[in-house]
């Protein structure tokens, strides 16, 4: 059953998820994209009252639930002070300081649809602001009115496909939002047993608020397996090109092993059909599986190796796009395809003896005389 997902299908839903410009606080326009996509695959979903897309696909008499997160914002800039077409953006996510004191375009949105528009950012200065996870505040120039509550993204191209190379503004965490549209597709037609709900998270770059959120009020099913997906820092154990990335714990906090269990057996699966794969940690930042293991939930988490993580790189003085493999978001379409039907069956590896019981053999081989 082991499949990678159709090229053109996985890129034509990548530039749509990843062309649409979002923040935090500010997802709406995003959440009305995946709205649309979950409508034309006729999934189900609702939203909570934190205004996150919750989603849901079920076959038959599942062991196990598995609830996949992605969430829908990036680093980004408001508009907290305007006079005319000059003003103040807050930085929103984390950004390095030293590309923030020189002078970089971005684009300035509202939570409408409406066609962004032009615009300068200058004149950092540091104002840490610790709820927000801001380092300070920039100029913002337009060449039109700024009002308090619009909000701006980094001008750069929101999707540019280079052979096996995508380039995009935000593929963290929107290449996983696609990954998420990708796997409902791909279970609404595995005969498997399989249980999957899927949240579209908010405001993660600025705290994990919205996957705490739903940690906090339990808005999902306790026995579900919990998976937090991410584009994460590409490390030197974590390569781009061979695979995605099975991931124990990040920098803070180790995940459930027991929930891990259901992506090893999507590996061997992988495996025989030969799509790579890689398991690591990665110590790259902080994601969502920890706001529930914290909590108690039983978590785990899968990432794309992300080369230049929040469009920073130590080679550049100016903020670039982030790039992710597509054979890499291909496969963890697979895997966590793979992850849900492994789940729905409560599959064990296959390659891992049995260790509950020592055998009396092995009992009589080992017993020291007295």
């Amino acid at each position: 059953m082991t499949r990678l997902p159709d090229i053109d299908v996985t890129l034509r839903t990548v530039e749509r998820i990843a062309s649409t410009p979002t923040a935090p606080y500010h997802e709406q326009r995003v959440m009305r994209v995946i709205a649309a996509e979950l409508d034309s695959l006729g999934v189900a979903s609702d939203i909570d009252a934190y205004g996150q897309i919750h989603a849901h696909v079920q076959r038959g008499r599942a062991a196990r639930p598995m609830a996949l997160l992605a969430h829908t914002d990036h680093p980004a800039f408001d508009v907290v002070r305007a006079s005319g077409n000059e003003g103040r953006a807050r930085v929103l996510g984390g950004f390095y300081e030293r590309l923030l004191r020189r002078e970089f375009r971005v684009l300035v949105c509202d939570d409408t649809d409406a066609p962004p528009f032009a615009a300068v950012l200058d004149d950092y200065v540091q104002a840490v602001d610790l709820p927000n996870n801001s380092l300070g505040t920039c100029r913002i120039r337009a060449d039109r009115p700024l009002r308090v509550g619009q909000w701006a993204v980094l001008d750069l191209p929101g999707f540019d496909a280079r052979g096996d190379e995508l380039h995009l503004r935000a593929a963290d965490d929107l290449a996983l939002v696609a990954v998420v549209l990708l796997t409902l597709r791909a279970l609404k037609d595995d005969p498997r047993p399989h249980d999957v709900h899927a949240v579209f998270t908010r405001a993660e770059e600025t705290g994990l608020y919205g996957a705490r959120l739903v940690a906090e009020d339990g808005l999902l099913p306790r026995e579900a397996v919990v998976v937090s997906l991410e584009a994460s820092r590409a490390l030197a154990t974590a390569q781009p090109g061979s695979g995605p990335v099975v991931r124990p714990g990040d920098v803070y906090n180790t995940f459930s092993n027991e929930g891990e269990r259901y992506l090893r057996v999507a590996r061997e699966r992988l495996a025989d059909a030969r799509i790579p794969t890689q398991r690591a940690l990665l110590t790259g930042g902080t994601c969502e599986s920890s706001a529930f293991v914290r909590m108690g939930w039983t978590t785990t988490a899968m990432a794309l190796p992300n080369v230049n993580y929040h469009n920073m790189t130590d080679e550049h003085d100016r903020f670039v796009p982030e790039v992710v493999r597509l054979s890499d978001l291909r496969a963890a379409v697979a895997l966590l395809t793979e992850g849900a039907t492994a789940a729905g069956e409560d599959a064990d590896e296959s390659w891992w003896p049995d260790v509950r019981t020592v055998g009396a053999d092995m009992r009589a081989l080992m017993r020291k005389p007295q």
